[in-house]
């Protein structure tokens, strides 16, 4: 929750301290969110905000926040895996380690694979969030360990009746926004182009009727043939 009551609230996937040593906040994201950038941002200030009254500066953990996206976030900079901190913008000299924001681009994954140097785990995860069957899953953790016992994890969760009832409601709920996005979006657009029509219909008529009044017709004259009244007429002279 915010600190004040008008606060703006935050609901975070996963947050966690690592080793004492450092704090990790990690946000799924499957729908394009035009926001994310702040989001992001207000994300990562509230976690490294964690100093109690009374304590030292130096008790300030290092943020991580972790962006694992189903979209691609700039798309004049496509980019697998980014890394974006705060340094000197001349020289790239960085201010402070303490704040670190990355972003996994989940559709750059096919095109990540090609690339020589790239971090094979990091592609395996990657692949792990892009699977769809339990069989595909077992198959990319096949023969290491810490992917085998996700993989027992997910089973067990995905064989719980509660939870199966909550995924599956929470499916629902994402469908009923994607619909109702595409709804939003299909009416926008005939909205846009309906006024686009209606635009274009009174710029050719007040091209006419300035040929016209050049000719010298009357405003009754022009009205009847627009088959408009005379202050339609008149509101685009």
């Amino acid at each position: 929750l915010g600190k004040e009551i008008e606060g703006k609230e935050c609901i975070l996937d996963v947050k966690l301290t690592l080793n004492n040593a450092k704090i990790i906040n990690i946000e799924l994201q499957v729908y394009k969110q035009t926001y994310w950038v702040e989001r992001s941002l207000l994300y990562w200030a509230r976690a490294f905000d964690s100093l109690k009254s009374g304590e030292d500066y130096s008790k300030l953990l290092p943020m991580y926040h972790i962006g694992i996206l189903d979209f691609t976030l700039f798309e004049d900079h496509p980019k697998f895996m980014a890394q974006y901190q705060i340094m000197d913008v001349e020289d790239q000299f960085l201010y402070s380690d303490k704040l670190c924001i990355k972003v996994l681009d989940l559709t750059q994954l096919d095109a990540a694979k090609k690339q020589a140097n790239i971090n094979k785990k990091l592609v395996k995860w990657a692949s792990i969030f892009k699977a769809e069957t339990l069989e595909e899953l077992e198959q990319l953790a096949n023969g290491e360990e810490v992917f085998e016992k996700m993989v027992v994890t997910m089973k067990k969760l995905s064989e719980d009746e509660k939870i199966r009832m909550q995924c599956e409601a929470r499916e629902d709920y994402e469908r009923c926004l994607l619909s109702e996005f595409n709804a939003g979006k299909r009416e926008g657009e005939e909205i846009g182009e309906q006024r686009g029509r209606a635009e274009g219909e009174r710029k050719r008529d007040q091209d006419l009727i300035s040929s016209w009044i050049k000719k010298g017709k009357t405003i009754a004259e022009i009205a009847e043939d627009l088959e408009k009244s005379e202050d339609y007429v008149k509101s685009l002279m």
